[in-house]
């Protein structure tokens, strides 16, 4: 294949790209649903802001930039990444199953915020202690402006997430009207998202009938002068695991 062969000449906006879903957008940021159906591309478009990536489906794709070589990529379930600004490409679908993703772009008044406390497991007495064992909080990726975490949660169990941050539920299971309290969930066809507002705390309860997961995207710097603190990483293939059986 050759560079002429993905047409980068008339880039779309990113919100404009019909397999990019804008379902957040405010001052601080901006959430977006992603999938890629098999052997399909996407619209040359342009990424405006610094961006976190967390991948749900993996698949082999082509990222073609403008005015480079495309580039044969594979990403695997689980992977994330914070990108810069700039990048103006089109991506095909390789492989045999959607390349579902979600994207979080960080717009420059995120800058302004003050990170919240990781998301934190909660129990409320003895009868409940054997759920909050078997729910799991794993951080992914620690950057100045944002962490990611993957959240798995037991039928009934609670965890506690402080804003400012987006919660994602792209492997599914969909999040009901009530299943972070007061937060507004935006349904899209390809995933749930919601905002918790700075200041605010969320309680994401499991509503489902078996342990499901939640993508959880902090944003803000941390309180020494924008350095984040470093968060153990937990290889994402046991997450299942720790799901189904106490820790």
């Amino acid at each position: 294949m050759t560079e002429a062969h993905y047409d980068c000449g008339h880039p779309v906006e990113i919100e404009d790209e019909p397999r990019h879903h804008l379902v957040i957008s405010n001052e601080y940021v901006r959430a977006l649903a992603v999938e890629i159906a098999p052997h399909e591309r996407t619209l040359c478009h342009r990424h405006p802001h610094d961006y976190l990536l967390y991948v749900a489906s993996g698949s082999e794709i082509i990222s073609a930039a403008r005015d480079e070589e495309p580039k044969r990529l594979s990403y695997r379930d689980g992977e994330c990444e914070l990108s810069s600004a700039g990048l103006i490409h089109v991506v095909e679908n390789l492989g045999e199953a959607s390349f579902r993703n979600a994207v979080v772009e960080l717009l420059p008044r995120v800058g302004e915020l003050r990170r919240g406390a990781p998301p934190n497991r909660i129990t409320k007495g003895l009868d409940a202690v054997e759920v909050f064992d078997r729910t799991t909080v794993i951080g992914l990726l620690d950057e100045d402006r944002a962490a990611i975490f993957v959240v798995a949660v037991e039928p009934g169990a609670e965890v506690e997430i402080p804003g400012p941050a987006i919660v994602a539920t792209p492997y599914g299971n969909r999040l009901n009207p009530d299943a972070l309290g007061d937060v507004e969930v935006r349904n899209d066809s390809v995933f749930d998202v919601a905002w918790v507002p700075p200041h605010e705390t969320a309680i994401l309860w499991g509503c489902w009938e078996r342990a499901e997961r939640a993508v959880v995207f902090q944003v803000g710097r941390t309180g020494e002068q924008g350095l984040a603190v470093p968060v153990a990483r937990e290889p994402l293939q046991s997450l299942l695991a720790h799901a189904d059986e106490p820790e």
